[in-house]
């Protein structure tokens, strides 16, 4: 007599008799032999018993290996392997007193106990029939498995998100499904996306119990149900899969969905690189970022990247740097990128002293019919704190308090929390100036606001940009900008960063014709101009000047001083006096030529 010796790879072998004319082999209960293994068929395989002769034929389109080789058909000898899935059946001669072809059932996900030679006795003396029950697989579960490894073997050199959306499309045609991470609001934000309507929110406390590892969870609501399955990646992010299905589907969509997971999670490295993650608002965030913030230097790309991280998140943030370096500005682009839209801000000044209004402003006046706080009454706002290191010990920490208890009550924060900070703000945290309170609160994004000085590469660009938003906040069209004048503002200190910056070419804008290039000099001290009277001969001649009420007389007066000055003191080097005066080479030559100052480059000679 014939029979089938199965390996499902757990460890264990079990033994069927070829009885029955007809074998069918599969996962569903109704074959003879029932596999319940990875990659097995409905109805995979078919033997068939002509006399002393066995063949077999395979299903179509499943795939069936003789000896090694793929076969869909064949003649069966003993000592034949047939591999089905990841099972194998061998063909051997046996005998069994009781062989009338019953049913085999194997489970593949369990391994056989170890048998003892008692247990062996009680074995032989029952006789217990040779079963193998062996569970079938669905046509959809085989064909989304094939599809599956299609997916992951022709993407693994490159980006995955598009064959993922294509698989999506493939196998759960006209559902909805998404791959998608948890930012740290608890909002899901679609990496690979064929979703339409509103996506299920689960409190943080069902996010935080999937992660825990095996398990999974089910939105139940209406016709259909929402299953979720977490994806096991690196590091600290936290990615979903949701498939939209129903009773009859749930087990079949319950193993794609784990094998894709697993496959996700060891292939993460190429789907977190791909173009496309984060979905279109993170390209469009960036494109944002670059407009609003230009420049290529170093310092302005990692503060980019800053910006972005911070404004994917819910978390508080602190924005530190000098005066007037546009810490304000940087709040409200943060709030503008918020990836469910824009919402509204509410700027608090905190300027020290008396504290009482402040108080009542962020947290309102305490009793039921007194005035709201603003995170009472946020609903999904910015809070914008501007130098908050003003602030006492004791506001600090009724600040951190309120924070801590708004992250950590309902389904994610009232309120977006960004605070703004001097320069030396980190430093007084670890000096006892910022409360340890607060400081623990705003770690996740402590973002540093470089000063102008970090961006002198960037300076040209950030003229240019802001000469268009200047032109249109006064509603004039500016063509362009005057090289001396350009030269001029590059070369300028700016102690007082991007907004002196910025007051200055307003104030070059507002005297400029409609239609004309922005032309001028700087407003510089007395001090910076150099007017002082260490050069002989000049005193007298300065005041005389200066004693005039016409400035077509006095502006060309002291320019021809100021340049005749630098030229003698530089021994007629034109590069180095027109870096001194702030203009270009090309400018200084034109006004030489203009004033008729002589040639200081004997000067230079003489003391060779």
């Amino acid at each position: 007599m014939v029979t089938l010796t199965i390996d499902t790879g757990s460890g264990s072998e079990l033994t069927y008799e070829v009885a029955k004319d007809t074998v069918s082999i599969g996962a569903s209960t109704g074959n003879d032999v029932v596999l319940r293994a990875p990659g097995v068929a409905p109805v995979h395989v078919v033997i068939r018993r002509m006399g002393d002769t066995l063949t077999f034929l395979g299903q179509q389109r499943q795939i069936v290996l003789l000896n090694g080789e793929r076969r869909s058909r064949g003649v069966l000898r003993v000592g034949d392997r047939i591999r089905v899935g990841t099972a194998s059946l061998t063909v051997a001669e046996g005998h069994f007193d009781d062989a009338e072809g019953g049913v085999a059932e194997i489970l593949a996900e369990a391994a056989d106990e170890p048998v003892s030679g008692a247990d062996v006795e009680k074995t032989d003396e029952a006789k217990p029939r040779s079963e193998v029950v062996v569970y079938h697989e669905p046509e959809r579960l085989a064909e989304g498995r094939r599809r599956l490894l299609d997916v992951f073997v022709a993407g693994v050199r490159e980006d995955l998100l598009p064959s993922l959306e294509s698989f999506f499309d493939g196998v759960f045609s006209g559902r909805r499904s998404l791959l998608a991470w948890l930012d740290q609001k608890g909002r899901l934000q679609p990496i690979a996306s064929r979703w339409s309507g509103a996506m299920p929110q689960l409190p943080p406390r069902s996010f935080a119990e999937l992660d825990r590892g095996n398990r999974i969870a089910v939105v139940r609501g209406g016709a259909c149900e929402i299953l979720i399955y977490p994806v096991p990646v690196a590091g600290e992010g936290r990615v979903y899969l949701l498939l939209e299905t129903d009773s009859s589907e749930f087990e079949n969509d319950r193993v794609l969905l784990a094998e894709l997971a697993g496959m996700i999670a060891v292939q993460w490295e190429n789907v977190s690189s791909g173009s496309a993650l984060f979905g279109q608002w993170e390209s469009e965030a960036r494109e944002k970022l670059e407009t609003r913030l230009p420049g290529s230097s170093q310092a302005v790309n990692v503060l980019r990247d800053q910006l972005l991280s911070a404004a994917r998140s819910s978390s508080p943030v602190l924005l530190y740097g000098r005066s007037g370096s546009g810490r304000a500005y940087l709040a409200s682009l943060i709030s503008s990128l918020c990836p469910t839209g824009a919402p509204w801000i509410r700027v608090v000044q905190v300027s020290g002293g008396d504290e009482t209004t402040l108080r009542v402003e962020l947290f309102g006046s305490g009793n039921t019919m007194g005035v709201r706080g603003l995170a009472e009454r946020a609903g999904g706002g910015v809070v914008v704190v501007r130098d908050v290191q003003r602030m006492s010990s004791e506001l600090q920490r009724q600040t951190a308090a309120a924070i801590e208890e708004d992250s950590v009550s309902g389904y994610s924060s009232q309120v977006r929390w960004i605070l703004t900070g001097d320069e030396e703000i980190i430093g007084s945290a670890e000096g006892g100036g910022l409360d340890a309170s607060l400081f623990n609160q705003l770690q996740n994004h402590l973002i540093r606001v470089p000063s102008i000085e970090e961006r002198r590469e960037d300076l040209p660009l950030i003229v240019v940009r802001m000469l268009e938003w200047v032109g249109a906040e006064q509603g004039k069209q500016i063509h362009g900008i005057a090289l001396e004048t350009l030269d001029s503002l590059l070369v300028h200190p700016f102690d007082g960063q991007i907004a002196e910056l910025l007051g200055e070419l307003r104030r070059l804008v507002s005297a400029t014709p409609e239609g004309e290039m922005v032309r001028g000099s700087l407003q510089r001290s007395s001090s910076d101009a150099g007017l002082s009277s260490g050069d002989a001969g000049e005193p007298a001649e300065t005041a005389v000047v200066l004693s005039q009420d016409d400035l077509k007389v006095v502006i060309p007066a002291i320019e021809r001083l100021l340049i005749d000055r630098v030229l003698r003191r530089s021994l007629g080097n034109q590069s180095k006096a027109a870096r001194e005066l702030n203009l270009s080479r090309g400018a200084l030559i034109a006004k030489i030529k203009e004033y008729g100052i002589q040639d200081y480059r004997a000067l230079r000679r003489s003391k060779q």
